[in-house]
C-alpha cells in the first residue's frame, strides 16, 4: 500500500498542475461562485489538452506524443501570461486567489482524500479484467499507441474505432504526462473520477446554495452542508432497493416484518449489491430486462465507461449554465454563451453521445424558463429555440472530425411495449421524489402568490433546480413510451435507453438534494411541515447511504491490499502471457496487426491487443457486432481467423495473413483453447520466424 502512494500523489500533482494553467479562466468565468469554480479547472484543462491534442492529431499536425502534449500545455500557459499582464489582470488573480484559498485548500484536500481513499480500495481487487474493463483499457493503450488520430480499433484491424472514446482520450493524455504505466493508471483514473464527482457536485450544489442565501445571510454553514449533501448523494448514494429488499427478505425469512439486529443482520448478508441495477424485469418469466445504474455502481465495478467518464463534464456543464445565468444573462443569440456549450456538448457526445439530447434538454428547459421571465411565451420560444439551433450547428462543427470517423449504432425509435410498475420506479427513484418534489411544489404555490417577499422569491438557483427536477422526471418517463432500438435482442429492448437516460436523472436528483433542503428549511422555517420534511429526508439519506458498504464489502472483500497494478491476473492464471506482453511492449513499436484468437465478449479472451494497443484480426466478436452495424463482418473475420490457426493448407493461411496485412501471430493458452487443431509448425512452414517464447507461449513475426 506504501508504494502504491507514489503513484497516487505524483498522479495527483499532475493533475493539480494541470488545473493551474486554466485558473485565470475559471476565476472569470465563475467569478460569482462562493469557491470560483476551483475544481472546474481540472476538468477544462483536461478536456481541452485533449481536444487540441485530437484535433492536431486528426488532421495529422502534431503526433500524440509527449513532445506534442507539453506544446499545447506551454501555449496554454502563454495565454495565460498574456491575459494576467494586462493592466490589474495580475493582481485580481493573485487577490482573489488568496481570498479563496481556504475553500481552494478545502476542495483539493478533499479532492486528494477521495482520490486516495479510492485508489486503495481498487488495490484490493484491480484487476483490468471482467465486465468492460478489457474493452476500456483496450481503448486507452491503442490510443497511447497510436501516432495520430483516431485511435484504431485494436479488435478489428485496419479500422478506427466506432464507439465514444474521448473520455478515454482523456486518461490517455493523462497516463502519457504521467509516465505511469496505464496498468496502474486505469485504477488512479477511476479514483478521479469518483473524486472529480463528488468535489465537482459538491461545488455546484453549495453555488445553489449560496445564490440563494448570499442575500439573506453571511453565514456559508447552509451552503457547505448543502454541497455535502448532494455530493454524497451523487457520489455513494443508492437508492431505495436496500430497504425494499432487505425487508422482503426479513418478511420471507421470519414471516413479518421482524426489526431486530439479527433478523437485519441476516438478511443484510444476503443482499446482493447489483440487484438494484437490476431490479425492473428481476422476474425471470419478464420478457423485458433493463438496466439503471447510478455512480457508486459504477465506482464500485470499476469499468472505465463513458457514461462515468462524462460524469465530471456534465456536472461542469451544469455549473456554467448557473454561471451564465448569474451573471445576468440576457435572451437573445450570444455567441460568448453558444460556443462554450456548443463545445462541452460536443465533449459529451463524444464521451457519452447519449449525454449530448439530455444536456441539451436539460439547457433548453432552464433557458426557456428565464426567457419567458423576461419576456412573453412565444418570444421565449423562439429566443430559446434559435440559440438552441446556433448550439447545434456549433456542436456539429466541433464534433464534425469525430463524426466524419464514426458511423452510429442505433436503429431507429420505437414504441416502448414493455412499461415498469410504478411500486418498481418508486423503489429506484422514490426517495429522490420524496426529497424533491415537495421543492417543485414549493415553487408552483409561490407563482400563484400576488405579492413578493422574501419567502416566495425565486431566484436563478431555483430555475436550475426547477430545470434538473423536470428534465430528471422527463427522462424516467421516456423509456415508458419509447426506446432507440439497437443490436441488443427483444428481451433487453429498453435496456440501454433505459441505462443512459435515468443514469443521468439520477445525478440532477442529487444535485438538487442538498439544495432541496436548505431551500426549504430556510423557507418553510421550523413549521410542521419543515419538520415532517426534514424526518423524511433523514430516513431517505440514510437509507441511500447504505448501499456503498454492502457493495465495496461485496465487491472487493477488503481483506488483502494486492496494489494498484491491474495485471495480478495474468502474473497469476497466465504468467506466459505476462512475459510475451512485457516483451511486445518494450520491443515492438507503432501499431502492426497481431493475430489472436477471436474471443466471445466479457471472456479473458484478446489479452494481447487489450494490453499491448496493437490491432488484432478479430476480437471480442459482439463488442464489434454492435461497433460494425451487423454480423457480417466480424462473423467473416472470425472465421478467418478460425482458419488461419486451424488450416493445414499453407497457401491458405499466407494468403488470409496478407489479407489483413498480420506482421506478427501470437500462440498461447487462449489460442489453443480456441483451436484445439492448431499446429504451430504450420506458421514454420510459411516462414514465420519466432521471436519470443516463454512455456507454450509464443510469438511469431511474418516475413
Amino acid at each position: 500500500m506504501i508504494g502504491d502512494l507514489k503513484y497516487i500523489f505524483f498522479w495527483w500533482l499532475v493533475l493539480v498542475i494541470l488545473g493551474t494553467i486554466s485558473l485565470p479562466l475559471i476565476f472569470q468565468i465563475f467569478k460569482n461562485f462562493w469557491d470560483r469554480g476551483y475544481i472546474f479547472s481540472k476538468i477544462v484543462s483536461l478536456t481541452l489538452i485533449t481536444y487540441i491534442t485530437y484535433i492536431l492529431g486528426i488532421f495529422h499536425f502534431l503526433p500524440f506524443t509527449n513532445s506534442t502534449l507539453f506544446i499545447i500545455i506551454a501555449l496554454i500557459i502563454f495565454g495565460d501570461y498574456y491575459y494576467l499582464s494586462k493592466k490589474n489582470n495580475l493582481t485580481d488573480f493573485v487577490a482573489t486567489f488568496k481570498a479563496k484559498l481556504p475553500i481552494i485548500l478545502f476542495e483539493e484536500i478533499t479532492f486528494l482524500i477521495i482520490l486516495i481513499s479510492w485508489s486503495i480500495v481498487r488495490g484490493y481487487a484491480p484487476d483490468i479484467e471482467g465486465l468492460e474493463k478489457f474493452m476500456d483499457w483496450g481503448f486507452i493503450n491503442s490510443a497511447m499507441r497510436g501516432q495520430y488520430m483516431p485511435p484504431l480499433d485494436m479488435w478489428f484491424s485496419g479500422e478506427f474505432i466506432n464507439y465514444y472514446y474521448f473520455g478515454h482520450l482523456i486518461f490517455a493524455v493523462l497516463t502519457k504526462i504521467s509516465n505511469i504505466s496505464s496498468a496502474i493508471t486505469y485504477n488512479l483514473a477511476i479514483a478521479t473520477v469518483c473524486a472529480l464527482t463528488f468535489v465537482s457536485g459538491f461545488s455546484l450544489a453549495s453555488n445553489l446554495a449560496y445564490n440563494f442565501l448570499s442575500k439573506r445571510t453571511k453565514s456559508l454553514k447552509m451552503v457547505i452542508i448543502s454541497g455535502l449533501i448532494s455530493g454524497l448523494l451523487l457520489t455513494f448514494g443508492g437508492n431505495l432497493h436496500v430497504a425494499y429488499k432487505i425487508g422482503k427478505i426479513i418478511i420471507q425469512n421470519e414471516g413479518s416484518l421482524v426489526i431486530s439486529p439479527q433478523a437485519i443482520d441476516k438478511a443484510t448478508k444476503s443482499y446482493w449489491y447489483p440487484d438494484a441495477t437490476r431490479f425492473i424485469g428481476e422476474d425471470p418469466k419478464t420478457n423485458d430486462k433493463t438496466i439503471h445504474e447510478f455512480p457508486i455502481y459504477s465506482f464500485v465495478v470499476a469499468d472505465l465507461h463513458g457514461h462515468m467518464n462524462d460524469i465530471p463534464i456534465v456536472i461542469f456543464f451544469l455549473a456554467l449554465l448557473l454561471a451564465t445565468a448569474y451573471r445576468g444573462y440576457k435572451s437573445g443569440i450570444n455567441l460568448g454563451v453558444v460556443i462554450p456549450f456548443g463545445l462541452i456538448l460536443s465533449f459529451c457526445y463524444m464521451t457519452n453521445a447519449w449525454d449530448f439530447a439530455v444536456y441539451g434538454l436539460a439547457f433548453a428547459i432552464f433557458f426557456f424558463i428565464i426567457n419567458w421571465r423576461q419576456k412573453d411565451l412565444t418570444s421565449a420560444l423562439i429566443s430559446t429555440a434559435s440559440n438552441g439551433l446556433v448550439i447545434i450547428i456549433f456542436w456539429y462543427l466541433f464534433t464534425l472530425p469525430f463524426s466524419l470517423n464514426f458511423v452510429p449504432m442505433t436503429e431507429g425509435v420505437r414504441i416502448s411495449d414493455g412499461h415498469t410498475p410504478f411500486y418498481q420506479l418508486f423503489v429506484l427513484y422514490g426517495g429522490f421524489w420524496i426529497i424533491v418534489f415537495p421543492l417543485l411544489a414549493f415553487f408552483v404555490i409561490s407563482l400563484f402568490k400576488s405579492r413578493k417577499s422574501d419567502k416566495y422569491e425565486i431566484c436563478i438557483a431555483d430555475i436550475l433546480a426547477i430545470s434538473l427536477i423536470i428534465t430528471a422526471t422527463i427522462l424516467i418517463i421516456i423509456p415508458e413510451l419509447v426506446y432507440l432500438k439497437d443490436i441488443y435482442i427483444y428481451e433487453h429492448r429498453r435496456a440501454n435507453t433505459m441505462f443512459k437516460l435515468v443514469y443521468q436523472a439520477f445525478m440532477m436528483y442529487s444535485l438538487v438534494s442538498g439544495y432541496a433542503l436548505i431551500r426549504l428549511s430556510w423557507s418553510l422555517k421550523n413549521t410542521t411541515w419543515a419538520i415532517v420534511y426534514k424526518i423524511l429526508f433523514a430516513t431517505v439519506f440514510a437509507i441511500h447511504l447504505s448501499y456503498p458498504r454492502l457493495a465495496i464489502k461485496a465487491f472487493y472483500g477488503l481483506t488483502e491490499y494486492r496494489g494498484l497494478w491491474g495485471l495480478n491476473y495474468l502474473k497469476t492464471q497466465y504468467p506466459d502471457n505476462l512475459e510475451a506482453i512485457n516483451w511486445i511492449n518494450k520491443n515492438i513499436k507503432g501499431q502492426p496487426v497481431m493475430l489472436e484468437a477471436v474471443g466471445d465478449s466479457y471472456t479473458t479472451y484478446n489479452q494481447i491487443s487489450v494490453a499491448t494497443g496493437l490491432p488484432t484480426v478479430e476480437g471480442w466478436v459482439v463488442h464489434e457486432w454492435l461497433w460494425r452495424g451487423g454480423y457480417d463482418k466480424p462473423g467473416a473475420r472470425s472465421t478467418d481467423v478460425e482458419k488461419i490457426y486451424q488450416s493445414t493448407d499453407t497457401s491458405e493461411i499466407s494468403s488470409l495473413l496478407q489479407k489483413y496485412s498480420v506482421d506478427y501471430i501470437f500462440v498461447g493458452s487462449k489460442e489453443y483453447e480456441k483451436y484445439p487443431s492448431l499446429d504451430v509448425k504450420n506458421f514454420e512452414k510459411i516462414g514465420a520466424t519466432l521471436i519470443f517464447q516463454s512455456g507454450q507461449t509464443r510469438v511469431y513475426r511474418i516475413n
